[in-house]
């Protein structure tokens, strides 16, 4: 899975595929309407939290969806770092 849009669209979408309300969303996830709204609309950044309640509803793979939501969240936040590859791989050799 590859997030190509940002992720509350991505959200939004699979939202909307299955004609589900942001209402009904919403509470599964345990969340206001309006946050979920903000989210879709990127106003708001999803929290690590709410992805496994995404996940369980929308019937993806906790680990793939944990994943690209880092990654998403690392290339948006330090892209224009000059030295982000050289500490992502730091980062992987101290996780080891």
């Amino acid at each position: 899975m590859v997030i190509e849009t940002s992720i509350g669209n991505y959200l939004q979408n699979l939202r909307k595929e299955r004609k589900m309300s942001l209402r009904d969303v919403a509470d599964h996830i345990g969340i206001d309407v309006s946050m979920l709204s903000k989210i879709e609309h990127g106003e708001r950044q999803i929290q690590s939290y709410m992805l496994r309640g995404f996940c369980d509803l929308f019937k993806l793979e906790y680990k793939k969806v944990q994943i690209e939501y880092l990654n998403y969240k690392i290339e948006n936040e330090y892209k224009d770092e000059p030295f982000l590859k050289d500490a992502v791989t730091e980062l992987a050799k101290r996780l080891k």
